[in-house]
């Protein structure tokens, strides 16, 4: 099967993988993100494009971005709203299923582990704080490929670019909650593209 992208290429994706097939690389995919991925949030975008669309092609770049946002809108935690939305694209609702177990099996397997065998473990603990230190810079790195893909496959024009800058000093220099830039944006987008359609009408000649 075939879509068309934004910039005109084809997008092949692959629909011959079985059910089973697609139910274990979502779980054993999202266990992985759970247990190796630091950092959380959209830090898992960059292994879930890896996995989910350049390898198998079962997901496109707009669904991508699609996930992107979404997965920051509604409530939960990021990894949990990732798993789900990949899962039903990928598999309908065993594919939820099967991706929100494995993002959580690792997270609550570790915690019942350290609960049961190192009950007098402290935050203040030297090695533990080597780890976080290590993470630290681990989560940085992510964070910036996430944002360089997904600067490139937004901001493609003179709107989005313009869009992309006040936001981006609005939150920098204001220290405006995220929530409320991603309110406020709903509103803008919608008036851009009724903006976009009038105009495109208009060279059509069936503006009235």
């Amino acid at each position: 099967m075939e879509t068309e992208k934004m910039d005109g290429e084809k997008e092949t994706f692959c629909t011959v993988l079985p059910l089973w097939k697609k139910l274990f690389l979502l779980f054993f995919t999202f266990a992985k993100i759970a247990a190796l991925v630091v950092g959380g949030g959209l830090a898992i975008l960059p292994v879930v494009e890896e996995t989910f669309s350049r390898k198998y092609k079962l997901l496109s770049s707009e669904d991508l971005l699609d996930m992107a946002a979404l997965v920051q809108t509604v409530p939960g935690i990021i990894a949990g709203n990732a798993a789900a939305f990949v899962g039903m694209k990928v598999a309908g609702y065993p594919g939820v299923i099967a991706s929100v177990i494995g993002v959580i099996l690792p997270s609550v397997t570790v915690i019942t582990l350290i609960a049961a065998f190192f009950p007098g473990l402290k935050a203040e603990n030297p090695y533990v704080l080597g780890a976080f230190a290590g993470v630290k810079a681990c989560i940085t790195g992510l964070i910036i490929v996430t944002a360089l893909k997904l600067f490139s496959k937004t901001v493609k024009g003179v709107y989005e670019g313009l869009a992309f800058a006040i936001y981006l000093i609005v939150m920098l220099f204001f220290k405006v909650n995220a929530a409320y830039v991603i309110l406020s944006s709903i509103p803008v987008g919608f008036l851009y593209s009724w903006f976009l359609v009038v105009r495109m009408k208009k060279d059509r000649g069936e503006e009235k």
